[in-house]
């Protein structure tokens, strides 16, 4: 039995991989079980970092309701110092509207009592004058001297 061509490529083939198996699978095999290991280190760094990132992610979601809730607090807070000083503002304004209408009230009754003493005055000089004036046309210089003499003759008894 005669091989031909054929049949000696396909024993060749046999043999080499006869030979490639029992000399070159071992280290093909470490081969791809270094690149294997090389790959689950990654994958296991991968998870330790997505471990990781997670953890951080969860930290910042927790700083970022304490934010929340220091704005909220910082916002009412700021309401409440509003609110006060309003009530600050308007108890100084009541006050101060008190103080004037206190002061206004008695520069108006200074105002009456010197008006009062004016028109008194007025009232003395007016009387004053018009007495005088009925004493000159009632009083000659004959009564004026009659009545001198009584009055010395008086202060005389009396004396």
């Amino acid at each position: 039995m005669a091989i031909d061509e054929a049949g000696w490529v396909a024993f060749g083939f046999v043999v080499f991989c006869i030979i490639a198996w029992r000399y070159g699978a071992k280290p093909f095999v470490n081969i791809l079980q270094s690149r294997a290991d090389e790959v689950q280190k990654k994958l296991e760094e991968a998870e330790k970092l997505r471990i990781e990132a997670k953890e951080v992610l969860n930290n910042y979601k927790i700083l970022q309701q304490e934010a929340e809730e220091e704005a909220k607090n910082i916002i009412l807070r700021a309401k409440e110092n509003a609110k006060h000083l309003q009530k600050t503002a308007e108890e100084n304004t009541n006050k101060l509207i008190l103080r004037q209408e206190e002061q206004i009230k008695q520069k108006i009754k200074a105002a009456e009592k010197q008006a009062l003493i004016d028109v008194k005055n007025i009232v003395v000089d007016l009387s004053i004058s018009a007495s005088e004036k009925c004493l000159n046309k009632e009083m000659n210089e004959k009564k004026s001297n009659d009545m001198i003499l009584q009055s010395s003759k008086s202060f005389n008894i009396n004396a």
